[in-house]
């Protein structure tokens, strides 16, 4: 009977590992641990064993060979607890960051990780090579489960200390997420808050079960070899990883209760076309003549005058005949001075003017000390009839053919039909079109994601026949050129599969399609998603407010640090940069095209969760700004739990029996 006693010793270890991990842990890691000990029970009892010192021999020299040798693959292809620390960016990162309490805390955090997995490695090692060294083996065995200060419990409880110490607040989920408050932190780590604490938990709970199954195979070859019993240094080592598992738990729920989920990107570290692009000639500054915005080529009237114009005839081929004409709508005209210098932008930019000079000393843009085109003089005249045909600084409208203005309404979704969730999103700009663009994933058991791809964005041409206005893209107009900008969540239970924009009236508005979801199988259900949207509008209760931009340059030319200053339930209005610091030539605000994809700290190859999504504006004072997107990170929190093992962890009758001497 006393091998009996040892296989129902690992099996109820692993049942306890099964419950332990079922709930809190990513499939990938649970997998890991169920193999591993599910490896010892199958090894063991794969054949009938007797209690003949002979069979004892058999036990110790060839089926703990095979044990062992599983054991090692295994170790080998699952997590390795170093990983978790080196090669994950965003804890490198943080770690590098913090300061005083935290830094001192997570370096503490990361050299009993670090102590763990030496030991874990070493462990392997003797039973690799140490097998026919039964003294060498037991021994290490012995000093694994001691109290000594460097063995695996006393590193366990020493992690026990730092998530959940006297004072509660000193934590290290607390003091992470106070460190965390920052944009620039959020931006650097390109993870989520509540993705970083609930990856740093998982770290815990890993370190956790791995110190745990060491401990009780220790405690069993022990027992093999004939050093004792130890069912109560079991049942002991039982106890103390539960409530230290409890523990962590609860402050992991506290944690994430409070933790962030948004995720964005901030400035980066140089302005390229690769991280903005521009909506073009929307509203441009434009000087023109009065004479030329009337059909019948006079000058009777002012600038202001012309609220809603369009160039009409170029009198006697003057400064119009050098410039690109407004083949659009002209708006907004006003006077400034009679006569000025012009410095025109290079053909190929988006831009008509560098700079306007004019002879009163106001300057509209950066006028520097050379001009590459060459400056051009343009004075206004008098009639003959004492009418003064004024130069007006008006703003154009381009036609469509000349600007890039639209926005796609086609739907950028997930393959949901073959269980792939979003696991990332951007803007990006195609031709003259901006398109959301989605990154996916397969969705797989317990919130695990594989590897995020992008998911290609179909290019189309607004002139082409067959693609239709409203429908397929919405040309931005000085009437219709609002855009909503909100911050949605699925309801729980569901995961972000999709995003589009459609239009309400005037406004350009984002909504998201959120799918239900099995968290433990991880299948999704299709036939169930649904579109979720703010559809607040400017006739409802309670509208929308504005968000407005004072004075906007471009904000490329910013020096400052631009932080996100709009909230959910606001809209924004492209409109022109500002007269005098850049002759009202862009349209801003700008569009932040780097992707928002989370980093993953369990696994490089893995992906994160998400659950919302939503648009938001950067900017700040003279500044135009940028308009990108935002996501939301999957709450875990409510699938964070700490089940204790069973209380029995082995029958103690049979445990009684089986105590072999072996010399």
């Amino acid at each position: 009977m006393g091998h009996v006693a040892v296989i129902v010793f690992l099996s109820q270890c692993l049942t306890s590992v099964q419950v332990l991990t079922a709930v809190r842990m990513p499939a990938r890691i649970s997998a890991f641990l169920i193999i591993y000990l599910g490896a010892l029970v199958t090894n063991i009892s794969a054949s009938g064993i007797d209690d003949s010192e002979e069979s004892l021999s058999y036990f110790v020299n060839n089926k703990t060979k095979t044990v062992l040798k599983r054991y090692k693959n295994v170790t080998k292809d699952s997590i390795n607890l170093e990983d978790l620390i080196v090669k994950n960016s965003a804890l490198g990162m943080l770690m590098n960051k913090a300061e005083g309490l935290l830094q001192m805390r997570l370096l503490l955090w990361a050299d009993v990780i670090g102590n763990i997995a030496l030991i874990e490695n070493q462990f392997s090692w003797y039973l690799e090579n140490r097998q026919n060294d039964s003294n060498m083996l037991v021994e290490y065995a012995a000093w694994l489960v001691s109290h000594d200060h460097g063995a695996v419990a006393a590193l366990l409880e020493e992690m026990k200390r730092l998530v959940s110490p006297l004072f509660k607040k000193q934590g290290l989920f607390n003091l992470a997420l106070d460190f965390l408050e920052e944009d620039s932190d959020v931006c650097v780590l390109q993870m989520s808050p509540h993705q970083l604490i609930y990856d740093m938990y998982n770290t815990i709970a890993l370190t956790e079960i791995k110190g745990y199954a060491m401990m009780q195979f220790s405690w069993m070859l022990l027992r093999i070899y004939g050093r004792g019993n130890f069912t109560q240094e079991a049942s002991l080592t039982r106890q103390r990883y539960a409530e230290r598992t409890g523990q962590t738990a609860t402050a992991a729920r506290a944690a994430l209760s409070r933790a962030n989920r948004k995720l964005y990107r901030c400035d980066p570290q140089e302005y390229t076309k690769d991280t903005y692009a521009e909506v073009t000639r929307l509203l441009q500054g434009y000087v023109e003549n009065e004479v030329d915005m009337n059909s019948d080529g006079t000058c009777k009237e002012n600038c202001a005058f012309y609220t809603l114009a369009e160039r009409h005839d170029c009198y006697k081929e003057q400064f119009c005949a050098k410039q690109a004409a407004c083949n659009g709508r002209i708006i907004d005209c006003q006077y400034i001075d009679s006569d000025m210098w012009v410095c025109p932008a290079s053909p190929k930019s988006q831009r008509r003017y560098e700079w306007i000079q004019y002879e009163n000393g106001r300057t509209l843009g950066k006028a520097d000390s050379s001009c590459r085109q060459g400056t051009t003089k343009v004075d206004s005249w008098w009639r003959w009839t004492l009418t003064h045909c004024s130069y007006c600084f008006c703003l154009c409208e381009d036609s469509e053919i000349e600007s890039e203005r639209f926005f796609s309404l086609r739907e950028a979704l997930a393959d949901i039909d073959n269980n792939k969730v979003v696991t990332g999103m951007r803007l990006v700009k195609l031709g003259k079109v901006f398109h959301l663009q989605v990154y996916e994933g397969a969705l797989a058991e317990r919130g695990f994601v594989e590897s995020s791809t992008e998911v290609a964005v179909k290019a189309f041409d607004p002139m082409h026949v067959g693609v239709t206005q409203g429908v397929d893209y919405h040309t931005l107009t000085y009437e219709r050129r609002a855009i909503d900008l909100d911050e949605l969540d699925a309801p729980a239970g569901h995961v972000l599969t999709g995003a589009r924009f459609r239009m309400i009236g005037a406004h350009l508005h984002f909504e998201i399609r959120a799918t239900p979801f099995n968290y433990t199988t991880g299948r999704l259900a299709p036939e169930k998603s649904q579109w979720i949207s703010n559809d607040n509008t400017e006739g409802s209760h309670m509208p929308r407010t504005r968000v407005k931009l004072y004075k906007p340059d471009i904000p490329t030319r910013k020096q400052t640090t631009l932080h996100i200053n709009s909230q959910h339930d606001q809209y924004i209005e492209f409109t022109h940069s500002d007269f005098d610091a850049d002759a009202a030539q862009s349209t801003v605000p700008f569009i932040d095209i780097q992707p928002v994809v989370p980093t993953k700290a369990l696994n490089t190859k893995g992906a994160s969760l998400l659950s919302g999504a939503g648009i938001y504006h950067r900017g700040g004072r003279g500044s135009g700004g940028f308009l990108g997107v935002k996501i939301l990170t999957y709450d875990y929190s409510k699938h964070v739990k700490a089940e204790p093992p069973p209380s029995e962890f082995v029958d103690e009758a049979e445990t009684t029996e089986f105590v072999p001497i072996i010399n």
